[in-house]
């Protein structure tokens, strides 16, 4: 099933683009991703806004927390009535589990492609479809990009260090800041995770083949182009961390009035009592 669904669509797709831009691998890697970002695109979206969402939406969280801290029951009640639930918890975290399987794939796929070996010919002829025109022609592939050998890591560190740089920089703009009256605690592990994600791509980029890092590189670059696009809350944000500026506060959601239920907003003057 892996090699049906991800692994020889991914060969095979990398092969294509490399026969389409003039046998460069290193623009193949960077066009497959893009398409990758397109295609997730939707998921994205609903990810950013579901994580916009629980940010502004901490303090009420949080005085639920403190409120029904000793009725659990009560508590998951309450938070299913302002619209929060596991599954909308793990909804903003499933872009980046998406990830994954389309890293490792990647990584077998660019392997597969540098074939060097008579063994893994074979395998590359495998995994090949059929219908593909003049396989034969587009081997060996060229895995060289100036001091880069992309079936390896680079060995003068430079990608590893962009790398966790777009990471750190495109997990700056894309985490909403904490709200006044938030949970520090849960301020503080979404500072770690965005620290945590920078650490672990660097170091998967140190061991990893340099083709790998040129994809979180151009990932990392759609990320910071892409949320800013996506609403005016972003570009403000985005404004602002340029400007070395306070982020600016995201509105929590107001919820309209039940019917039959008083409003809570002021009279306005001169009305009859």
């Amino acid at each position: 099933m892996w090699n049906l669904f991800i692994l020889y669509p991914f060969t095979n797709a990398l092969l294509f683009l490399y026969a389409l831009v003039g046998n460069s691998f290193t623009l193949s890697i960077a066009i497959f991703t893009v398409f990758v970002r397109l295609i997730t695109v939707p998921l994205m979206m609903s990810s950013q806004r579901s994580q916009q969402k629980m940010q502004a939406m901490q303090p009420q969280i949080k005085e639920i927390q403190d409120k029904y801290r000793d009725q659990p029951e009560k508590m998951n009640a309450e938070m299913a009535r302002l619209g929060i639930s596991p599954f909308s918890m793990v909804g903003g975290c499933l872009p980046m589990l998406l990830q994954f399987p389309v890293m490792i794939g990647l990584y077998q796929a660019i392997t597969y492609v540098m074939a060097v070996t008579p063994l893994s010919l074979v395998d590359l002829y495998h995994a090949i479809y059929p219908f593909f025109p003049d396989f034969d022609k587009l081997i060996p592939v060229n895995s060289h990009f100036l001091w880069l050998n992309l079936a390896l890591p680079d060995q003068f560190y430079v990608l590893p260090i962009l790398v966790a740089a777009t990471t750190w920089f495109s997990q700056k703009l894309i985490t909403p800041p904490p709200q006044p009256g938030a949970d520090s605690q849960t301020a503080a592990m979404t500072k770690q995770m965005g620290i945590m994600m920078t650490v672990m791509f660097g170091f998967m980029s140190l061991q990893f083949a340099a083709g790998l890092s040129i994809y979180f590189i151009v990932s990392n670059l759609i990320s910071m182009v892409q949320y800013p696009l996506m609403n005016e809350q972003q570009r403000a944000r985005l404004i602002a961390f340029l400007r070395r500026e306070p982020a600016p506060v995201i509105a929590a959601p107001v919820k309209s009035a039940k019917p039959g239920t008083k409003s809570n907003k002021p009279a306005k003057a001169g009305a009859k009592k």
